[in-house]
């Protein structure tokens, strides 16, 4: 390995560019509201009366209907956390809370824990997804879930979802759910035609699918909305905290920290993402296969990150050796709700074959050391025909422009990919052991 890393420490003093990136969007804005006591938020104050009308008296006919009994001398509910990845995701994370509860009577803001992290007349919590908030709303990969256990007590669909600013009168799609002892929780911005097939009246345990998030209403971008009610009608903030005026104890099962660090994902891709005006969705470029002299970007997109917390960045080789291709300590500047950094760099002509690592090792103040990896592949030279008889023990990705043939047999452990334009053939004989791994790929050397 000496001659390929004295290779790679001239490749990064003569050819490689790294660049970090800050991003942050806003979730909800309501400029002008200045008007604090009553609480106002950015739904509109007549909006809000209407739904508060609307939920007093389909609470009054369910009653009358035997499909409301709510207790209102039981405990108040413990809440779960209200989304969740849709099947087919799995991403490390996907959201980050962007606004909290206004807890100042005045034209200032001060969320539950004495800080800042809300706008004036706030009434809820605002959880927008991350990153490319509009790819993963066009995608319906986050799925808004009862927080508790109750009854469907007001719905509104039908409205437009790609909002893009504040305005008076807009309306939303949401769900409205009463628990058992009378607490309200309102879920709101959600996707036109997403909303639950059940109706006013019918019943939700705790974690089932109510909508996908969206941006209907007042809103600058995909998020949820979560306003919570106590059976009286008072306000409640489910956040526990020093500053939390409304309550005095936390309605969550497991209350996350206020910093609630963390990495939504980790890419490779072969250029920097694009950033279009809203409600475009952002071009990716996401890649896992490169031949050597290959372009590649890294990028880390964190939520919550803060001064106090540094990240690792490394690329390891398929030996596990830590590449000079990429290898930094990262430290934000101070707090950001969602943080994105890139890297660019050129894959070294001579670089090894096989399967990479794209790590990340985040030491946090909220959780300690969090580590996150992705596995990018350095293919095998395009060949036209590949023809496999011998064992297969070691991690590669084959490229054959036209046909791949195998009775190979793949070693325990051992994480083969095939990619070919036209025909991939797996002859008798061909065995993929305990723990091995076969991906089929038709992209062939493109």
């Amino acid at each position: 390995m000496t001659n390929l890393f004295s290779h790679l420490i001239l490749l990064i003093l003569f050819q490689f560019t790294s660049t970090s990136f800050f991003a942050q969007e806003a979730s909800e804005y309501c400029p002008g509201k200045l008007s604090h006591p009553p609480h106002q938020d950015c739904i509109p104050a007549e909006l809000s009366a209407m739904f508060k009308k609307q939920i007093a008296e389909n609470r009054d006919a369910l009653i009358r209907s035997g499909k409301l009994k709510s207790n209102r001398n039981a405990l108040p509910p413990m809440f779960i956390w209200p989304m969740r990845q849709a099947d087919g995701f799995n991403y490390p994370g996907f959201f980050a809370i962007s606004n909290y509860v206004d807890h100042d009577a005045t034209t200032n803001v001060q969320d539950y824990n004495c800080g800042s992290r809300t706008y004036d007349g706030h009434d809820g919590t605002d959880i927008r997804i991350a990153p490319f908030r509009w790819n993963k709303m066009a995608n319906g990969e986050v799925e808004i879930v009862a927080a508790a256990d109750g009854v469907i007590i007001n719905k509104a669909d039908g409205n437009f979802d790609q909002s893009c600013a504040w305005g008076s009168g807009i309306p939303w799609n949401a769900v409205f759910v009463e628990h058992t002892d009378g607490t309200v929780t309102w879920y709101g911005h959600m996707k036109n035609g997403s909303t639950t097939t059940k109706d006013t009246g019918d019943t939700v345990a705790a974690g089932e699918y109510l909508g996908l998030v969206g941006s209907s209403g007042n809103s600058t971008g995909p998020h949820l909305h979560l306003e919570v009610y106590d059976p009286l009608g008072n306000l409640i903030d489910p956040f526990q905290g020093t500053c939390n005026s409304l309550n005095s104890d936390t309605w969550w099962l497991n209350q996350s920290p206020y910093f609630d660090s963390g990495v939504n994902r980790l890419i490779t891709a072969t250029q920097q993402w694009t950033s279009p005006p809203c409600p475009q969705q952002s071009q990716i470029f996401e890649r896992e296969d490169y031949d050597q002299g290959d372009p590649i970007t890294f990028s880390v997109h964190f939520r919550n990150d803060i001064a106090a917390n540094s990240s690792q960045i490394t690329a390891f080789e398929p030996d596990g050796d830590t590449s000079s291709i990429l290898n930094v300590l990262y430290q934000a500047g101070g707090f950001s709700t969602n943080n994105s950094i890139f890297y660019n760099r050129t894959i070294p002509d001579d670089a090894e074959q096989g399967k990479w690592i794209f790590e990340v090792v985040y030491n946090t103040t909220s959780y300690g050391v969090l580590i996150y990896q992705e596995e990018f592949w350095v293919a095998e030279d395009c060949q036209t025909n590949i023809v496999h008889e011998d064992p297969l023990s070691i991690d590669a990705y084959y490229q054959a422009s036209n046909t791949i043939t195998s009775s190979s047999v793949i070693s325990n452990n051992t994480h083969i990919v095939y990619d070919a334009e036209n025909i991939i053939t797996l002859l008798p004989g061909f065995r993929a052991l305990v723990s091995s791994k076969l991906e089929i790929k038709t992209a062939g050397c493109n």
